[in-house]
């Protein structure tokens, strides 16, 4: 008797715990917890997988959670236990119609309604008629419905249905007649209120007239907050929402009722364009870091929208300077480059500079530029990375195509670039005439003169080249600006090495003691400065200077070599 009680009592111990799984799974799915309900009916199920309330309460779970797949299997083990029974018969067809097989849902509905006569069901046959594209023998069916039941506000949600889903345009004026219809019979009836919210939005995108656009629009919102307030746990409706709002560029309403919706249905659950939709209402508001697990979430279950976020993911980084994550993840966009915004072309080519892949770059930015030549700055820079990379030709193109489309304060500065392209590749008489064509544009643009000035003595018209340098030099002993002191020292330290040739070595210390007032810390002032006074055979002031130039330059050869041949 000892060992009968004991096993008797942990099968009623065995049932107790079934029962409170179930209980408590049953608690949260009429509580609108479906995500806590699927994680309570998983033990029951485990524990007695053969029980039929555990196993329609399972169907009716996944289904909410739109896992149709599993709530098909579920759903299907219930009707064969008993097809007679109508919420089985209804639940099925539910769960065919959600796994895109309407056409079987409507021959077990018709198999039932054979037997026994049901508003219920006949409207179910309708949904399914409809999902079928059977809207003739749906609107049949309905239309009956309604004159048999006039009281029935599910007979009227039917017909909306069917003139919401008409081909091959819908009907939306008689939807909305027959949703409103329902809503005064029941008020509380929140799929017509839902189906309402999303005519009203397909109707305001149909209209031409912007205020009876606008109008409708309205009406929608109306209609979802009262969804809302029905059924503030109705996660399907705050996707649609959210849909709403991203299609019509509203992305900060979008993010919010995607992110209820999301609250309801956690990632891994509910719609997969949920992920997307959110993703990229977020990213339009600047969010980078909240939109990439919702993107990344998209792209690991849509493979077709792997290369779309991709290239979101690719602007983000790119705001955040992360080059090399930028570079490979445009790489993974290469499949959509026809929707890129040329920006995207000149994001990509910085950042495979940036990454250190010049060359990839090159001909990326190639691309951006006979797409976009009028991204002034853009353009600006990849004529000096092709300078840089001693493409002086190339550099020269592009240079000229910026000029062609962007007039604006780089003009005398470019032609000045030109003119040192046409400079390195040792064609003079271009340089002098772009250098002369920056002065046109800006006469007192020192650079351009002081280039200018050097070009002219590396031709050999010295007259007119020290001329130029001179004028350099006067300006640089009364100017603030930097630059142009800075070129002044430079024209100073070009003459200097004309004078060396031929031993003028007064000159050159006249000239590096104006260096070193414009600019005490110029090397090249001081080291000037000294050469002169040794070339005078002045010991002791040749040493000071070539002390202030190590002062300096502690590594500079030439003062160490000069200084110890002076003996010190």
């Amino acid at each position: 008797m000892r060992i009968i009680f004991t096993a008797l009592f942990l099968v009623l111990s065995a049932s107790a715990v079934i029962a409170s799984d179930i209980d408590s799974a049953q608690n949260a799915a009429t509580n609108s917890d479906w995500v806590l309900a699927a994680t309570l009916i998983r033990p029951a199920i485990a524990k007695n997988p053969l029980d039929i309330p555990t196993l329609k309460l399972a169907a009716k779970i996944y289904l909410e959670l739109e896992i149709v797949d599993t709530g098909l299997v579920y759903a299907k083990r219930v009707y064969e236990d008993d097809d007679d029974e109508k919420e089985n018969v209804m639940l099925y067809s539910e769960a065919l119609r959600d796994n895109s097989r309407a056409a079987e849902a409507t021959i077990l509905l018709r198999k039932y309604l054979k037997k026994k006569r049901d508003v219920d069901v006949s409207l179910e046959l309708v949904n399914s008629l409809v999902d079928a594209d059977s809207l003739g023998a749906a609107e049949l069916i309905a239309t009956t419905a309604r004159d048999n039941y006039p009281k029935s506000a599910a007979a009227y949600l039917a017909l909306g249905n069917i003139y919401f889903n008409s081909k091959p345009l819908p009907v939306f004026d008689l939807a909305v007649q027959n949703y409103n219809e329902a809503i005064d019979l029941d008020s509380t009836l929140v799929t017509a209120h839902f189906n309402l919210a999303i005519s009203y939005w397909r109707m305001a995108n149909r209209e031409s007239d912007q205020e009876l656009g606008n109008m409708l629009f309205t009406r929608s919102l109306k209609e979802w907050n009262t969804v809302a307030t029905l059924d503030p746990k109705n996660a399907r409706a705050w996707y649609e929402q959210g849909k709403i709002f991203y299609l019509a560029g509203r992305y900060n309403s979008s993010s919010k009722a995607l992110i209820t919706y999301r609250e309801l249905r956690p990632l891994g659950t509910g719609e997969i364009m949920a992920s997307w939709y959110l993703g990229e209402s977020l990213y339009k508001q600047n969010l980078c870091d909240s939109a990439k697990r919702h993107l990344e979430d998209a792209a690991a279950r849509v493979d077709s929208l792997k290369p779309k976020v991709s290239l979101i993911m690719a602007r983000c980084n790119f705001q955040s300077k992360v080059w090399k994550t930028t570079a490979d993840f445009y790489n993974a966009a290469l499949p959509i480059k026809a929707t890129w915004e040329n920006s995207d072309f000149w994001y990509y080519g910085a950042a495979l500079v940036l990454s250190g892949d010049t060359t990839q770059a090159i001909g990326v930015m190639t691309e951006a530029a006979e797409r976009d030549p009028k991204s002034c700055t853009s353009m600006f820079r990849f004529a000096l990375l092709l300078q840089d990379k001693r493409m002086y030709a190339r550099s020269n193109e592009i240079f000229r195509k910026r000029q062609a489309n962007c007039l604006d304060s780089l003009n005398a500065k470019i032609h000045v670039f030109i003119g040192n392209n046409f400079f390195a590749d040792s064609l003079v008489d271009s340089a002098i005439a772009s250098y002369e064509n920056s002065l046109e544009v800006n006469p007192a643009y020192v650079y351009a003169t002081f280039r200018l000035g050097e070009t002219y003595l590396v031709k050999g018209d010295v007259a007119r080249g020290l001329a130029m340098l001179e004028s350099v030099i006067a300006n640089a002993q009364i100017t603030a600006k930097a630059d142009e002191r800075n070129y002044g020292v430079g024209a100073i330290i070009r003459l200097n090495g004309l004078d060396m040739t031929d031993k003028k070595w007064q000159n050159i210390v006249d000239r590096s003691k104006i260096a070193k007032d414009i600019n005490p810390k110029s090397v090249g002032a001081w080291l000037y400065l000294a050469i002169g006074y040794q070339g005078l055979q002045d010991a002791e002031n040749a040493k000071k200077a070539y002390k202030e130039v190590l002062k300096l330059d502690p590594n500079n050869e030439a003062a160490k070599k000069n200084l110890k041949a002076l003996g010190s």
